[in-house]
């Protein structure tokens, strides 16, 4: 969605239309669950805090919906309601909250194909579970949210530099350990 449309959007849901914020919701609100679970590792724990959030902006539509960052003030307000979450539960909670959204298009791939393709995404996946917590943050803003180098340096209350730092040392990471793997399953199907 480009910035004018999000815009707009923003201005829509200010003024009341609800069929904008059930657009915006359709838009953030996984977002903003995968974010906060980078904080809670709690799946529910994390909808909770995002259901708040979101009825607070609701509560001050009119004011929060016209703000000029919105996204980074959406972020950081799930961010320090996540923070404020773990200080009132002094436990933790590990749940594990897997992605099982089916594909429904028809995929004409060889099983080997496929078993190869999932190997590769849970290798990746794990990749991306072991990056340092905030190269960790700064990579899922950055590639799966489509946030700029600069609201994640606003939600992370980071410099930009940082942020375009982390970002390319997960890159780095992910090709030196792709291009092992890559090589490993070469040497086996040598075998």
């Amino acid at each position: 969605m480009s910035n004018s449309n999000k815009i707009e959007m923003f201005s829509l849901i200010a003024a009341g239309e609800k069929k904008a914020f059930d657009a915006f919701f359709d838009i953030y609100y996984v977002r903003l669950v995968n974010f906060s679970y980078l904080f809670l590792k709690d799946k529910n724990a994390a909808e909770d805090v995002v259901a708040e959030v979101l009825t607070n902006l609701l509560l001050e539509k009119e004011r929060i919906f016209r703000l000029d960052n919105f996204e980074s003030y959406l972020y950081k307000s799930v961010k320090n309601k996540s923070l404020t979450h773990i200080g009132k539960s002094k436990k933790e909670f590990l749940v594990d909250w897997s992605d099982n959204q089916e594909n429904h298009f028809i995929d004409l791939k060889t099983p080997e194909q496929l078993m190869e393709e999932r190997e590769l995404e849970a290798f990746i996946s794990d990749l991306v579970e072991h990056l340092p917590k905030k190269r960790k943050m700064v990579f899922k803003l950055i590639r799966e949210d489509g946030l700029t180098y600069k609201q994640v340096a606003e939600i992370m209350e980071i410099s930009d530099r940082t942020v375009e730092v982390h970002l390319k040392l997960a890159i780095q990471h992910f090709r030196k350990e792709i291009s092992a793997f890559l090589g490993q399953k070469d040497l086996h199907q040598m075998v």
